[in-house]
């Protein structure tokens, strides 16, 4: 997903035989962001390679073996189950917010059981109407979103499709590639959609909130779908691409620090690291995060910010880059390579068991995902989700095991 953000317009530049800094606004510096971009990419990788390339394997027969001890019924309820409940959280979140970044965790921790009910009717070649049922429902409602989670869903199912299919036919193939043409083409009509269809959700207030119904939500967004037929496909994928694509910033920072401001010899990982240990429930006073002013800070670039309804991150990458330079800033990811690292290996073989390692890799993906993400909103997400996961692998996860198996 990273690569793809770094990657993309490489192509499109191919495409459309222009050169790759014509694509961007900031072009100034945009090989050093770009070559800079990739080799931390790579560093971190080999972070993650050094800790997790021993892990021992587990055989597809083996996986099917334990699998099969859960009921399936049970694994359906209880995935309906949590669907319904975790819009309930983000309203626990608003009512206490000292415990946002909680109850957000405990959201993504519907993945995992969101991989149960995946896993079981692939592996097993149940009947899959309800999976699909349940998975077009879910698409179609987290649409009425103000951040449309649509995507995920798309991402997830592939990832676990390729997981627990050993062999491949053509059929499949075919499906691969439609699933990701489906994909690519809705992620363009919702670019289109989304500025005036996020202006519609939150009634015309500069702030990320929903303030109509779902009905009214999907009413509005099939009208304006509707006009979509306007849309040029070729500026679709322009829109597209310049929303994924995440090295423009990084293009504005290089050509700003240390030329217009010195380097921060690590302050911004320090204060990362220190806002982890200090919860906003004990600590009210805590600044609230402003991505958008600490990206004009670091840019000398006026952006639209948090009054606007927007927010604009540099991207952890990119401040690595303010605090130590090239090449220094990559140490510090390659340490972060080696904590993701350390992380998936502690979730994958000290969970319940092997099966629970695996569904909880899925919501632990979703904390280190986009290249986007500010450093201080990557580590305390991080860290976070561990707390909760370690919460629940000691005391909830055996409960549950059990419930599902009898």
């Amino acid at each position: 997903m990273q690569w793809s953000q770094v990657c993309l317009k490489i192509f499109y530049a191919d495409y459309l035989y222009k050169d790759f800094r014509n694509l961007f606004t900031y072009y100034q510096n945009i090989d050093n962001a770009y070559y800079y971009s990739l080799t931390s990419l790579y560093v971190i990788c080999i972070g993650i390679y050094i800790i997790i390339h021993k892990l021992p394997q587990l055989e597809h027969d083996d996986f099917k073996m334990l699998l099969d001890r859960y009921n399936l019924k049970k694994i359906v309820t209880l995935y309906i189950a949590a669907i319904f409940f975790t819009p309930f959280l983000l309203v626990f979140s608003h009512i206490l917010p000292g415990l946002q970044q909680f109850f957000i965790k405990v959201q993504d921790l519907k993945w995992a059981i969101f991989f149960f009910f995946f896993a079981s009717h692939f592996v097993f070649d149940k009947n899959k109407k309800l999976l699909y049922t349940i998975l077009i429902a879910e698409i179609i409602f987290s649409l009425t979103g103000y951040f449309s989670s649509f995507k995920d869903f798309f991402i997830v199912a592939i990832v676990l499709y390729v997981f627990v299919k050993r062999t491949y036919t053509y059929v499949n193939y075919a499906l691969f590639g439609l699933l990701v043409v489906l994909l690519f083409n809705l992620m363009i009509v919702w670019q289109y959609v989304k500025p005036e269809y996020r202006s519609y959700l939150s009634g015309g207030e500069s702030a990320q909130v929903v303030t109509v119904s779902k009905t009214d939500a999907l009413e509005k967004l099939y009208e304006l779908t509707s006009n979509a037929k306007n849309l040029k496909y070729e500026d679709g994928i322009t829109n597209l691409l310049d929303r994924l694509t995440y090295i423009d910033i990084f293009s504005a920072s290089t050509s700003y620090v240390p030329l217009n401001r010195p380097h921060e010899h690590g302050r911004l990982w320090l204060d990362a690291i220190k806002r982890i240990l200090m919860p906003r429930i004990f600590f009210p006073e805590k600044t609230v995060i402003d991505d958008t002013e600490k990206t004009i800070t670091y840019t000398g670039v006026g952006f639209a910010g948090a009054n606007s309804g927007t927010s604009i991150s540099l991207g952890y990458v990119t401040e690595s880059y303010i605090d130590f330079g090239f090449p220094g800033m990559l140490i510090p990811l390659l340490l972060w390579g080696v904590v993701i690292g350390l992380s998936y290996k502690f979730i994958l073989l000290k969970s319940h068991n092997r099966i629970w390692g695996f569904a909880f890799l899925v919501p632990f993906i979703f904390q280190i995902n986009l290249f986007e993400t500010a450093l201080d909103k990557l580590v305390g997400s991080f860290f976070a989700f561990f707390l909760i996961y370690l919460f629940l692998n000691k005391f909830v996860i055996k409960r549950l095991d059990n419930y599902l198996k009898n």
